[in-house]
Order: C-alpha cells, then sequence, then structure tokens
C-alpha cells in the first residue's frame, strides 16, 4: 500500500491565490481600486484562517468584481508561471518512491486544471470548486461541491484514501487542519513559505503537527 499526500493548492503548490489573482486583474479597472484589494485581501484571510465560512468567503470574494471567460483564461495561463519554487521537483521525487498524489483545493478549477496538469496531476487528482456561468460569465459557484464549504476537504479525502497506508495533508491553511482534526488525515503538514496563518501554527504545536517554512523542510517531513 502506498501513501496519498493531499497538497493544497494556493499558497502551496501556488505561490499566490488564484482566486485573487483573477479578481485582483478585474479589480483594478474600478475607481477604489486599492480599497477593493485591501477588502479582498480582508475576506481571504478571514476564510483561510477560519474567522469566516469558506463559503461566505468565496461568495464574498467573487461579488466584488466581474469574471468572464477572457479573464479567467488568461488567468489560468498566466498561473502556469507562479508554481512555488522547488515543489515541482518535490512531486517528482515523491512521484517516482511511489506516492499518490491529490490536489484537493478550495479554488476553482476553472484557474487551476492547466497548472496542475503541468505538475503532474491527472483529472482524477484534481478536486477543485466550480465557477456557475451563464453567457460566458461567471455568477457564482457549484454550492453542491463539498469543497465550497467547511469540511469538504476531509469528504473528499475519506473518498480518496482508499486503501493507503498512511493519509497526509499538507496546506498552510485552516480547512487543511480541519481534513487532520477531523481523521481524514493521519498527519497534517503546515506550509509556511507562501503565506504563515498564526492559527495555523498554534493549531500545529497544539496538536504535534509538523510546520514547515521551506520546500526542503517540507520534502524532509515527507521523508524525501
Amino acid at each position: 500500500m502506498t501513501r496519498l499526500i493531499a497538497f493544497d493548492v494556493d499558497s502551496t503548490l501556488l505561490r499566490v491565490e488564484s482566486l485573487d489573482t483573477a479578481l485582483d486583474a478585474a479589480l483594478g479597472a474600478l475607481p477604489d481600486a486599492a480599497e477593493a484589494r485591501r477588502h479582498l485581501h480582508e475576506i481571504t484571510n478571514a476564510g483561510m484562517t477560519g474567522r469566516m465560512a469558506l463559503r461566505d468567503s468565496l461568495e464574498a470574494r467573487l461579488r466584488l468584481a466581474a469574471l468572464d471567460q477572457a479573464r479567467v483564461d488568461a488567468v489560468a495561463e498566466q498561473l502556469r508561471q507562479r508554481v512555488t519554487p522547488g515543489m515541482a521537483a518535490l512531486l517528482r521525487r515523491l512521484r517516482a518512491r511511489g506516492d499518490s498524489l491529490h490536489a484537493i483545493s478550495g479554488g476553482f478549477a476553472d484557474l487551476l486544471d492547466p497548472v496542475l496538469q503541468d505538475l503532474g496531476f491527472r483529472q482524477g487528482d484534481i478536486h477543485a470548486n466550480r465557477f456557475v456561468w451563464q453567457d460566458a460569465r461567471v455568477v457564482g459557484l457549484d454550492i453542491d461541491c463539498p469543497l465550497s464549504r467547511n469540511g469538504g476537504k476531509a469528504d473528499i479525502l475519506g473518498k480518496v484514501s482508499g486503501q493507503a497506508r498512511e493519509t497526509i495533508m499538507v496546506g498552510d491553511g485552516m480547512t487543511d487542519f480541519e481534513a487532520f482534526e477531523s481523521g481524514a488525515a493521519d498527519r497534517f503538514i503546515g506550509f509556511g513559505l507562501i503565506a504563515r496563518r498564526e492559527v495555523v501554527v498554534a493549531a500545529c504545536e497544539y496538536a504535534g503537527a509538523d510546520y514547515v517554512r521551506t520546500v526542503d523542510g517540507l520534502a524532509k517531513a515527507l521523508g524525501v
């Protein structure tokens, strides 16, 4: 039996938040762009630290600016250049030793599929939210997807872990830690290179989980 390692995507596999990257570009056209971007950052951080329900955070962010097919496609292409340095090589090493890798994200597959495929994830390995479209414009998110709510990552892990001898969740946010806390993952490794969230650091300390700040540190925690 192999290990199953589930990676968060935004601020873990990627050095940016994918939805915020798309929205930031759209907000640039507003007269109060700086204030809108500050508000976007606050909403994102509230969702990632558990101060705001994940679905509320996603819906609030989508209300800040309109996204259309052209912008989504353009940002999806840009994200292919936003991989966290050293992460692609680490994924190759993990696959070479026989680990089963999955990407489990509260972000949107519409934005993430191209870069995750670049990183070697097959369609069945990618788990993410989906936009709801109307006339080539984003009008919301698919609320039937478990990843649109808190606890969704645990649900996904429960479905994909199968006969894995060990299940490990890697990520920067509280939704990642929740998957471990709920029992869906045997281990949690907090990843703080891109975004250090003090509530996640504290949760790791309390639970005795690993917390790393570099890709090399992550590799050591994963035993490669």
